[in-house]
C-alpha cells in the first residue's frame, strides 16, 4: 500500500507544468510576515474540542517560528478549516525601493497556561535597511537580497533554503546566485553540513529545484516542483527504503475548487527535517477539500476529508466534514456535520449551526454545537460580538459548554491594535465550572514597536 501511494506520487511529479504569464520581479526584501489566522482562533478550536492540546501546540509552534505555510497546513488537517497564507498578496506588490534609513519592529509575545505560568515566549528584532535584513531573537540572521541574489549569515532556516519541506535551523552561510532562468546555491554550516542546489524557473508560476544535502553522517537529495496547481516535493536520504513526499495542490474556479494536502513517508524520517509530531507519527497524513459555490445565490457547499495512518500500525483514521452556508452578510446561517471517526461507523458526530450578522464596523454571531457519541450530550452554546476598524479589533465571546450557565461558563476576550508605531494583541480566556470558580484558562500577549 505504501509503495503504491509513493509510485502514484512520483507519477504526479513527472506531470508537465502549465505555462504561466511572465510578471515583474518581486521585491528583493521581504515585508514583515503576517500570520494567516489569529492565535485566538487556535484557542477557540482547542476550547471547542475540535483539536487536541497536542495538535494546538503543533500549530502554535509553527506560528511562533513564522512558518505560516506549515501552520496553515496543520490547521486545515487538524481543524478542517480553510486557510490561506498572504504569499499571493506579497507577490503582487510593486518593485522594491531601497532605503538607507533603517526601519523595522521589535516584538515580544508570550503564551500562558491555566495556572498563570509563562509556557512559552519569544522576543524578536527585525530591522531592514537598504537591501539588508537583520533578524535577532529566536533567529539570529543577517540577509542580503538584490536582483535575485541572496546571501544569508547566521541561523539559516526553511525560508532561506527555499525549501517546501520544513528543515532544521542551522548555523552557517547560504548563497543563491541567479544566472538567467537558473539559480545556483550553496550552504555550509559549523557542523560541516553542506548543500548545493540548482533551480530552473521557467516563469513566475513554474519552477523545479534540486538540492543535494551532505550531513556529517548522512546524505540526501531533495527535489521540489512548483506549478500553477501547487507544489510537490520529495526528500530521499540515501540508504532509507522510502523517500518523504509532501503534496500541496489546489485549483479554484468560479463554481468549483479543490485542495489536496499530504505527507507520505516510511518508518523512519530523514535527517535534517523539522516536522510536526503528528506528521512524524503518521506515515500517511492527508486532507482533501472540495468546495462548490453558487455566487448568484450567495451559497457555498464544502466537503472535507482527513486521513491519518500511524507508522506503528496498519490502521487508518478518517474524519469527514460537510458544511453549507448561504445568505447575505446581514444574516448568514451555516450548518456543518462532522464524522469524527469513520471506522466507528460515524457513531461520534458533531452538528454545528452558526448565524452571523455583519453591520460594519460591528459583527455578531451565535452558534450551537451538538455532539453525539452513542448518545447526545448537552449542546454547547456560544454568543459573540466584535468591533473592527483598520487599526483596531475587539471581540468578546461567551460560551456555555454544557448549555446551563450553572454548570460551566467560558469567556474569551481579544483586543488588537495596530498603529503606526505601536501594536498589541491580547487574548484572554476565563472558565468557570460547577466545582471551580472563575479562573484563567489561557492567555496570549503580544507587543510590538515599529518604524
Amino acid at each position: 500500500m505504501k509503495k503504491l501511494l509513493l509510485f502514484l506520487t512520483f507519477t504526479l511529479i513527472t506531470a508537465s507544468a502549465t505555462p504561466a504569464q511572465e510578471s515583474a520581479p518581486t521585491s528583493p526584501a521581504e515585508d514583515f510576515a503576517q500570520a494567516p489566522f489569529d492565535v485566538s482562533q487556535v484557542f477557540e478550536w482547542w476550547d471547542d474540542g475540535i483539536i487536541t492540546p497536542a495538535e494546538a501546540d503543533e500549530i502554535f509552534s509553527k506560528l511562533e517560528e513564522e512558518n505560516y505555510s506549515e501552520a496553515c497546513l496543520l490547521a486545515e488537517v487538524y481543524a478542517q478549516e480553510p486557510c490561506a497564507t498572504k504569499q499571493e498578496a506579497r507577490q503582487s506588490k510593486p518593485p522594491y525601493s531601497p532605503s538607507v534609513i533603517p526601519h523595522g519592529r521589535i516584538s515580544w509575545k508570550g503564551r500562558y497556561d491555566s495556572d498563570g505560568h509563562l509556557k512559552s515566549h519569544r522576543a524578536e528584532l527585525q530591522l531592514q535597511f537598504y537591501y539588508f535584513k537583520l533578524h535577532l531573537g529566536s533567529q539570529e540572521l543577517l540577509s542580503y537580497r538584490r536582483d535575485g541574489f541572496e546571501a544569508h549569515f547566521g541561523q539559516v532556516s526553511t525560508s532561506e533554503f527555499h525549501s517546501h519541506i520544513p528543515v532544521d535551523t542551522l548555523w552557517g552561510t547560504a548563497l543563491l546566485y541567479p544566472i538567467g532562468k537558473f539559480k545556483l546555491g550553496t550552504f555550509l554550516d559549523s557542523t560541516r553540513t553542506f548543500n548545493a542546489q540548482m533551480a530552473f524557473q521557467a516563469n513566475r508560476s513554474n519552477e523545479i529545484r534540486a538540492t543535494f544535502w551532505k550531513f556529517p553522517d548522512a546524505g540526501a537529495l531533495a527535489v521540489q516542483l512548483r506549478t500553477m496547481l501547487g507544489q510537490i516535493s520529495t526528500w530521499y536520504q540515501f540508504g532509507q527504503d522510502c523517500p518523504l513526499v509532501k503534496i500541496q495542490l489546489q485549483s479554484e474556479q468560479t463554481h468549483l475548487s479543490w485542495k489536496t494536502t499530504a505527507y507520505i513517508h516510511g518508518d523512519s524520517i530523514p535527517q535534517g527535517l523539522n516536522l510536526s509530531k503528528g506528521i512524524v507519527e503518521n506515515w500517511f497524513w492527508a486532507s482533501q477539500t472540495v468546495n462548490a459555490k453558487w455566487p448568484t445565490y450567495n451559497t457555498s457547499l464544502s466537503f472535507k476529508a482527513r486521513i491519518l495512518s500511524p507508522v506503528a500500525t496498519d490502521s487508518i483514521s478518517a474524519r469527514f466534514k460537510l458544511s453549507i452556508e448561504s445568505g447575505p452578510e446581514r444574516l448568514r446561517p451555516s450548518l456543518s456535520v462532522t464524522c469524527r471517526e469513520a471506522s466507528d461507523n460515524c457513531s461520534n458526530t458533531e452538528w454545528k449551526s452558526i448565524i452571523t450578522s455583519a453591520w460594519e464596523p460591528f459583527s455578531f454571531n451565535a452558534s450551537l454545537l451538538l455532539r453525539h457519541n452513542h448518545h447526545f450530550k448537552p449542546p454547547r452554546i456560544e454568543f459573540g460580538a466584535a468591533y473592527r476598524t483598520k487599526s483596531a479589533f475587539a471581540r468578546l465571546a461567551l460560551s456555555l459548554p454544557e448549555t446551563s450557565p450553572a454548570k460551566a461558563i467560558s469567556v474569551q476576550n481579544e483586543i488588537k491594535f495596530d498603529g503606526e508605531t505601536l501594536g498589541c494583541n491580547f487574548v484572554f480566556a476565563f472558565k468557570k465550572t460547577k466545582t471551580k470558580p472563575f479562573r484563567p484558562n489561557f492567555a496570549h500577549i503580544q507587543f510590538f514597536l515599529k518604524k
